[in-house]
């Protein structure tokens, strides 16, 4: 019980801190280029940052794989076609783009944690 409450208290500090990084540049990015690029670009960033960060701090991984590395790589593939997808269908009522993007973090990072725990970092 302990190890899961220092789990997600790791989660919760890597993920704010990776989630802040992320959406600055997210934020600036589409200002100036379309969605697709805009959440590709800051995808890329996020999956640079957060597979050693979850696999090794968080998830206690000391030695990550292949395997691993391959299950996050379609996590983050399917991630970045959700935030894209969702920041494009809920700026379409019209609300602006940025404003879209910060509605679907929370969602995102539940699902994100729950993929990681249970599909590509379990022990």
């Amino acid at each position: 019980m302990r190890r899961n409450l220092r789990r997600k208290t790791l989660f919760i500090f890597y993920g704010a801190l990776n989630v802040l990084i992320t959406n600055i540049f997210l934020q600036f990015l589409l200002i100036i280029i379309p969605i697709i690029y805009a959440t590709l670009a800051s995808q890329i960033f996020n999956f640079l940052f957060g597979f050693y960060f979850y696999g090794k701090k968080v998830f206690k991984i000391y030695a990550l794989t292949k395997r691993h590395l391959f299950k996050y790589i379609l996590l983050n593939i399917l991630v970045w076609n959700l935030n894209w997808i969702v920041i494009e269908q809920i700026s379409s009522y019209g609300l602006s783009k940025n404003i879209s993007s910060l509605i679907i973090i929370l969602p995102l990072a539940i699902f994100s944690y729950a993929v990681q725990k249970t599909f590509i970092f379990r022990n």
